[in-house]
């Protein structure tokens, strides 16, 4: 079988895509901004909440923006609804030590949105990066096992009549270098088993050392998944929420759908010229920036990805007719 033209994609092709890529969002920023009750990119709920936000220029957008259950006030976290195709997730900011109640709470409601009582959360940010604040720790552990948010939530006036988390165990999985956590989170007589992933060693706007870990976390991930008649949606977050989690959520979608894409990509025995328009990356990350701004936020980032679709098909070749 002839390779498919998309992973013929020149480095200059490659740039270039992302060029347009950024293009396309700087414009619907801009209509977002000025033109906020007309645009389908208005993300005026997170500009108001800047107190919530990490960032003072990474925001959800209001048609897509996950909304935490509230009796009154601000229902507002910056968290954002993913759709891949059939892929699910929900892609957020890492939380602050003010917005951590928060996660939980959006946590547990979506859990209860969803019919299931099985939570899964994917941090692929440190904490600390050069002596900067990348996510605040939000989760109990061995020596502090018990997270009491009940204070916090009621001050809040989010619909749940308490909130706690408590740690159950933890691993260190080799082959994907990260760290695998359980948690119960509590509220009310409903109880959640919550599955942490934590892989820690992606820097800020860089690429990670290899996509091999991501792959043995996405299968991790998916597996879980797979044991539940609903399946859980994945709350996956880096710091921003947009760069490495954008990047995570490709990698997911391709590897997952990879033989899907190769056979739907225009081959070179069809065409000899590359095309954009059947380009599955460039495709992919169109329709995470439609759920959500910056995702997939620097060309390394980018570009890691056509180097990681062509290290599968290499290694999947055979698979594809």
């Amino acid at each position: 079988m002839t390779r498919p033209l998309f992973l013929k994609a020149s480095t200059l092709n490659q740039r270039d895509n992302f060029i347009q890529l950024n293009k396309i969002e700087s414009s619907r920023i801009s209509q977002g901004l000025q033109h906020p009750h007309d645009s389908l990119w208005d993300m005026s709920d997170g500009t108001r909440a800047q107190s919530r936000n990490r960032y003072t220029n990474v925001f959800p957008y209001n048609k897509s923006r996950v909304k935490l259950p509230v009796t009154s006030g601000s229902d507002y976290i910056n968290a954002s609804h993913i759709a891949l195709n059939s892929n699910k997730y929900i892609a957020c900011q890492g939380p602050l030590e003010s917005t951590i109640h928060h996660f939980w709470a959006m946590a547990f409601h979506e859990s209860e949105l969803q019919g299931n009582n099985t939570i899964i959360v994917v941090m692929v940010t440190p904490l600390l990066e050069a002596g900067v604040t990348k996510c605040s720790k939000y989760w109990p552990d061995q020596h502090k096992t018990h997270l009491e948010l009940t204070r916090q939530i009621h001050h809040d006036n989010i619909d749940l009549p308490d909130l706690s988390v408590h740690y159950i165990a933890h691993h260190y999985v080799t082959e994907g270098d990260f760290t695998l956590s359980e948690f119960e989170l509590k509220s009310g007589p409903i109880t959640k088993k919550v599955f942490h992933f934590y892989y820690h060693m992606w820097a800020d706007a860089k690429v990670p050392p290899s996509v091999r870990p991501l792959i043995h976390l996405s299968l991790n991930m998916r597996s879980l998944q797979a044991e539940h008649t609903n399946p859980p949606v994945p709350i996956v977050h880096c710091s921003a929420g947009v760069g490495r989690t954008g990047t995570f959520l490709a990698i997911d979608h391709l590897f997952h759908n990879f033989k899907k894409l190769i056979n739907d990509a225009v081959s070179d025995d069809i065409s000899s010229k590359y095309d954009p328009v059947h380009d599955p990356i460039l495709n992919t990350v169109l329709q995470l920036r439609y759920g959500r701004m910056m995702m997939v936020q620097t060309v390394y980032q980018y570009t890691f990805l056509y180097d990681s679709a062509k290290l599968l098909y290499k290694e999947r070749r055979g698979k594809f007719s």
